[in-house]
């Protein structure tokens, strides 16, 4: 089940974000540096903004754990670029909570920066320096926007009705 995160969800949220790959891009960026969540004082403080301050967090639940969470950061700081992050294991989990994205009121121009490695989102291409997205994520509307030394940036924009 998906859905938004509740206050009751403390501790099992700060558990699932120990827990997390070492590998993975989930992480808040403060004063310029890159903060991960496996830090519980770090989780505990994501967790409050999401709360208190409605940045916006979604978890899937399997058997009442997280296994998946889906957070929007930038509200906060009235920051313009909203991020996306993403922490997963799987790619089925990954495809559930950008399906159940579709289909919530979410603001114009949100980012996605993932490594290259992260095969939940698509595979790289090193030889012709492509990133080929899995289809959920196409369907939602990302678009693959800059390939950097490591990261690949995926922007989501409005859909626009063009007449014809």
């Amino acid at each position: 089940m998906i859905r938004q995160l509740k206050s009751t969800d403390r501790s099992n949220f700060i558990y699932y974000c120990q827990n997390r790959d070492s590998a993975s891009d989930f992480y808040v960026t403060k004063n310029n540096r890159r903060i991960f969540l496996n830090n519980p004082k770090v989780a505990k403080g994501v967790f409050n903004d999401c709360i208190k301050h409605s940045e916006k967090c979604y978890i899937k639940e399997e058997n009442g754990l997280i296994v998946a969470i889906l957070l929007i950061i930038g509200y906060k700081d009235k920051d313009e670029r909203k991020y996306l992050k993403v922490l997963s294991h799987n790619k089925k989990d990954v495809k559930d909570l950008f399906s159940y994205l579709i289909w919530q009121n979410l603001p114009s121009n949100i980012f996605v920066k993932i490594h290259k490695n992260n095969t939940n989102f698509g595979i790289y291409d090193e030889r012709n320096n492509r990133f080929n997205l899995t289809y959920s994520i196409k369907k939602s509307g990302f678009r693959v926007i800059a390939i950097r030394e490591r990261e690949i940036l995926l922007k989501k924009e409005d859909f626009v009705y063009k007449r014809r």
